[in-house]
C-alpha cells in the first residue's frame, strides 16, 4: 500500500498540533518540577571553607539579569546593570571565593590558559544559546594553566562584581575572578 507524502505530512502535523494543544491545556502550576528555583535573596549565606566563600551558579545566576540598550546620546549616563544585581551578590565583591563550572579558554600564552570564561553549563559552547551576564565569570590567571574541557573545574581566587565593557562600549561581563588556582572539581 502506497501512502501519499502529503497525507503523511498532514497526519504528522495533526499529531504535533494535538500534542501541543494537550500540553498547553495541562495545568503545570502545581507540578513541583515546574517551580522556579529559589532566588539568591532567599538563600542562606554561602558557606566559608578555609577562608573562601563557596559560590555556585545557583547563587550567581539566582536572579534575572536583562541587558538594556545603551543611550545613543553620549551626554546621557551609560546603563551599567548595577541596579539589577542584588545587594547580597555585590557584598561578595572583593572576597576570596571558590567557584565551579566549565572552562572556556579565551586567551593562551605559551600553550597555557591565562584568561577564560567559567561557564554555568556547556549549553553556551559552539551551537548553544548566548548566556546571560550572570551565567559566567571572567577568570584571569596570574600564571597560565592547562586547558580543561568537558569537565567541571574548581577555581579559587578573589571574586569581583564589576561591569566590564569592550572597546566598542558593549557589556562583556559583570563577574570577574582573579584566579589563584584551578583544579578538576573532584580534587
Amino acid at each position: 500500500m502506497k501512502v501519499a507524502p502529503r497525507l503523511v505530512f498532514a497526519a504528522t502535523l495533526g499529531f504535533v498540533a494535538f500534542a501541543l494543544a494537550r500540553a498547553v491545556a495541562q495545568d503545570v502550576s502545581s507540578d513541583p518540577a515546574s517551580e522556579a528555583p529559589p532566588s539568591v535573596t532567599d538563600m542562606p549565606p554561602p558557606t566559608v571553607v578555609k577562608g573562601y566563600l563557596q559560590l555556585g551558579f545557583d547563587r550567581l545566576a539566582g536572579y534575572e539579569f536583562t541587558l538594556q540598550p545603551q543611550p545613543t546620546d553620549q551626554k546621557l549616563p551609560r546603563w551599567n546593570g548595577q541596579d539589577q544585581i542584588p545587594d547580597v551578590v555585590k557584598g561578595w565583591s572583593g572576597k576570596k571565593a571558590d567557584l565551579k563550572g566549565y572552562m572556556l579558554p579565551m586567551r593562551l600564552e605559551k600553550g597555557l590558559v591565562t584568561e577564560f570564561l567559567l561557564m554555568r553549563d556547556m549549553s553556551s559552547c559552539c551551537y548553544g544559546s548566548n548566556p546571560s551576564m550572570n551565567h559566567f565569570v571572567v577568570v584571569k590567571m596570574a600564571r597560565g594553566v592547562p586547558a580543561v574541557s568537558e569537565k567541571v573545574v574548581k577555581v579559587s581566587g578573589t571574586f569581583k562584581v564589576n561591569t566590564n565593557y569592550d572597546a566598542f562600549g558593549i557589556m562583556t561581563g559583570i563577574y570577574e575572578l582573579a584566579g589563584e588556582k584551578v583544579a578538576e572539581a573532584g580534587e
